[in-house]
């Protein structure tokens, strides 16, 4: 067989791995780049950092005392922190890290976008990584002011512990943009991996529920209903370490597997008078 012919099986739309350097949802089969590889890899590391950051959160959560997953500075706030500062310092940086790694997740995703959904992945890709930067910087800024207003709050007076609390703690209209805006990415990316054979549907079902997940945790921090914050901290506990580690091993598998048939293609790569 020519090096001609060859090719034309490896390039033959619906053979190889489905991935191409500007449309992993093409599923054209090319091979990719040496660019889509590590585009690849880096989005599995990042996701799997994410899935082990996002399983310990969980197991934090749940160690924490209805007052201080509430997030209202009452009495019983203050309180209840001390005794567990020391988690919810770890929760903090857990949170820092998930979310640095996300904004990795996002990037590779763009990355692989199909060309036909260019805008909206602009535009979804921008909300996630704004998202998850302003999760970082309320991550910061809790592990940092918290323990001092709690500090503070045991040495002053009646009144000024009374502002304290009128003030609170921390403003919790940011999961409006630390969660919500990375809940509508995980829906956008979930729909329209919806008519793409190649991607496993427990995946695209997980990432969709992974978001609305986001959005009714905004809801529920707003309007402080503990049942669905515990609720949703239950499907948390389940949606966001397995898709995270199933997406890592998933982009790891694509990745690996070009490597492979870059192999092939170098080794058909012949000339002409030796081919068979």
């Amino acid at each position: 067989m020519s090096v001609l012919k060859q090719t034309a099986i490896l390039d033959k739309p619906g053979s190889g791995i489905g991935l191409t350097p500007k449309g992993w949802y093409d599923g054209q089969g090319a091979n990719m780049d040496l660019k889509t590889q590590s585009l690849c890899r880096m989005g599995a590391y990042c996701a799997l950092v994410a899935g082990v950051c996002y399983s310990l959160m969980t197991v934090c959560a749940f160690l924490m005392p209805a007052s201080i997953a509430s997030y209202v500075a009452n009495e019983h706030y203050f309180t209840d922190f001390p005794r567990i500062q020391p988690i919810f310092i770890f929760l903090k940086i857990l949170m820092f890290i998930s979310s640095a790694a996300m904004i990795g997740v996002v990037a590779t995703f763009f990355g692989l976008h199909r060309d036909k959904n260019y805008g909206i992945m602009v535009w979804s890709s921008l909300m996630a990584i704004i998202g998850y930067s302003f999760n970082m910087l309320q991550s910061v800024q809790d592990m940092s002011m918290i323990p001092y207003l709690v500090k503070q709050y045991q040495h002053v007076d009646v009144n000024t512990q009374h502002i304290i609390q009128v003030l609170g703690v921390t403003n919790v209209a940011w999961f409006i943009l630390s969660l919500g805006l990375p809940g509508i990415w995980f829906i956008v990316v979930s729909i329209k991996a919806l008519n793409n054979p190649q991607i496993p549907r427990l995946l695209v079902l997980l990432g969709l529920l992974w978001g609305i997940g986001n959005i009714l945790t905004v809801v529920a921090h707003m309007l402080v209903i503990l049942p669905l914050i515990y609720l949703v901290a239950a499907g948390a506990l389940i949606f966001a370490p397995l898709w995270s580690i199933y997406e890592g091993l998933f982009l790891l598998k694509l990745s690996r597997g070009s490597r492979d048939e870059t192999t092939q293609t170098s080794d058909l790569s012949l000339p002409e008078s030796e081919s068979h």
